[in-house]
């Protein structure tokens, strides 16, 4: 046998090695997934994706009338595609009706159960304050929203409810877009080379990235790749406006609430960054600083979208402290943390006066 053939042999065993090893790694990551979750590559080889797009919106629902269990979180839909309790389109006479609109950290995306979601808490507390009335509170988040696909939420789902009052949590999901923005074309990153994507569903590749965070994020001290206060933020404040006029043109009263978060600039930076980690894996193209300045901007519109469209706003980032007790990860609640937002919106509501109530 030639050298060149043994060395071949030797790449081969290698490659193949490496080869099984990835497939027993990505196995063992989606068995996990599917155990703690209910979610994995298993759902869509059977059918049973979590979400699915709705025909008649072209929205993104979860997959209406399922049970997707996990030991760790449960996810229960209703006929509408929402980790909701059963809603039905015509109300009981004397009923009350809030939904709360939103995205990941509104549909509880890390609680165990339904009820354990700051709007089903909320629910508990107002049928507590109202026992002689049916009081629902639909939860329509939906994970990975935008602002964008929350308007299309209220117009084609909620309003139609006829709701008493419209929360609105927009969350930060937009800020993906920046990153997107700034970006070079595909075309410009080939450089001759043809374009190779992996799957979205590789949890291995997806737990190489999280891990490396630090990596592409860089230091604190380092420059940000993107200068936060050069993001036009006049889209947002755009949707804003549209959000308030659509629920003003079906005469529904509406609350906007600004977003908390586990990292505030107050904190030690280790603390920080630690808990900005999931926060600067979806949007690389800001660092710490960057980050935290994105999020003040953003609450800022919010507060200043209230005030010039007359609109009540509940400040919930001065309400909810950062840190591990609260959030599970960058901006999602830990159980104490969704029954302190429950709290905060509950008690901002009795203070202000219901509407509907």
């Amino acid at each position: 046998m030639s050298r060149a053939a043994g060395t071949g042999r030797r790449i081969g065993a290698a490659v193949l090695c490496a080869a099984l090893a990835f497939i027993a790694l990505e196995t063992a990551l989606q068995v996990r997934s599917q155990l703690r979750f209910g979610q994995s590559v298993f759902n869509a080889l059977r059918g049973e994706t979590r979400y699915v797009e709705d025909e008649r919106t072209g929205l993104k629902l979860l997959r209406p009338n399922r049970v997707f269990p996990g030991r760790e979180v449960e996810i229960r839909t209703n006929s509408l595609g929402l980790r909701s309790p059963e809603v039905l389109p015509r109300r009981e006479p004397g009923s009350l009706r809030v939904a709360v609109v939103g995205a990941s950290t509104v549909m509880g995306e890390l609680a165990r159960h339904n009820d354990g979601t700051f709007p089903a808490l909320l629910g508990e507390r107002l049928r507590a304050r109202y026992p002689q009335r049916k009081v629902e509170v639909v939860n329509a988040g939906i994970s990975g929203y935008r602002l964008a696909d929350q308007l299309r939420m209220l117009a084609e789902i909620v309003l139609p409810l006829k709701p008493d009052l419209v929360i609105v949590y927009p969350g930060f999901n937009d800020f993906a877009d920046y990153c997107r923005d700034g970006a070079p074309a595909p075309a410009a990153l080939r450089q001759g080379l043809p374009l190779v994507s992996l799957p979205g569903w590789l949890l291995t590749v997806d737990t190489v990235r999280r891990h490396t965070v630090f990596l592409r994020a860089g230091l604190p001290g380092r420059k940000t790749l993107r200068d936060p206060q050069a993001v036009d933020l006049a889209p947002y404040r755009a949707r804003l406006e549209r959000l308030v006029a659509v629920a003003r043109d079906a005469a529904v009263p509406l609350l906007l609430a600004t977003n908390a978060r586990a990292y505030r600039p107050e904190q030690p930076v280790e603390e920080q960054m630690r808990l900005s980690e999931q926060a600067r894996y979806f949007n690389p193209c800001f660092d710490l600083a960057g980050l935290n300045a994105l999020y003040d901007r953003h609450n800022a519109e919010i507060l200043d979208a209230g005030r010039r469209l007359g609109v009540p706003v509940l400040p919930l980032h001065e309400r909810i402290p950062g840190g591990r007790e609260y959030f599970a990860d960058a901006s999602h609640f830990t159980s104490a943390g969704e029954r302190l937002a429950a709290d905060a919106i509950f008690a901002y509501l009795v203070r202000r006066g219901l509407p509907g109530a």
